[in-house]
């Protein structure tokens, strides 16, 4: 009889507007272990020295999918941390994960923050990183159009209220 070691790594991957509580959702899925948090925001800080900068996309990438690399190699979750608003947009960095790593051992959750657009904007003003107030309608109209769905490859889309979170948290990024 043969005998396989097949690990499986549960992965989650947010979606959602600016300020919809993102990052706190991300710390609270941390809390329980063995996750990497991989964030477009820190990357942005890191390479660009400002996370406000939106800088070249693909320079992004390529960190977003290495620091994937790493915390495969670990045998940590991912928790992928960034507005995922376009269904495209998951497409195509799926796409690339697909490319880039072995991905066999990835299943995804789909983390979809159904926070109110006016929640948004109000916690966007108590940000010290703001987001203009149209770039938030945008993103925010985006997912109205084309919400994640399972058929995109995730395991499960779970459309949660961050509002509850944030409420035990004194700062909602």
């Amino acid at each position: 009889m043969l005998i396989v070691n097949c690990q499986m790594l549960i992965c989650h991957f947010l979606i959602g507007p600016p300020a919809s509580g993102k990052s706190t959702l991300a710390s609270q899925i941390a809390s329980y272990g063995n996750c990497r948090i991989v964030s477009t925001d820190r990357i942005r800080e890191q390479l660009f020295g400002n996370e406000i900068i939106q800088g070249d996309w693909f320079a992004i990438q390529r960190e977003v999918i290495s620091q994937m690399g790493e915390a495969i190699a670990a045998g940590q979750s991912i928790i992928y941390d960034a507005t995922n608003v376009k269904r495209q947009w998951r497409k195509d960095l799926f796409d690339t994960i697909d490319r880039e790593l072995d991905s066999k051992q990835l299943q995804w959750i789909a983390w979809y923050a159904t926070t109110a657009l006016e929640t948004c904007k109000e916690w966007n003003q108590r940000r010290s990183r703001q987001v203009p107030d149209e770039v938030i309608e945008a993103m925010f109209a985006s997912l109205q159009n084309a919400p994640p769905r399972v058929e995109e490859g995730f395991l499960a889309v779970v459309a949660i209220d961050v509002t509850r979170l944030a409420a035990n948290e004194t700062k909602v990024e």
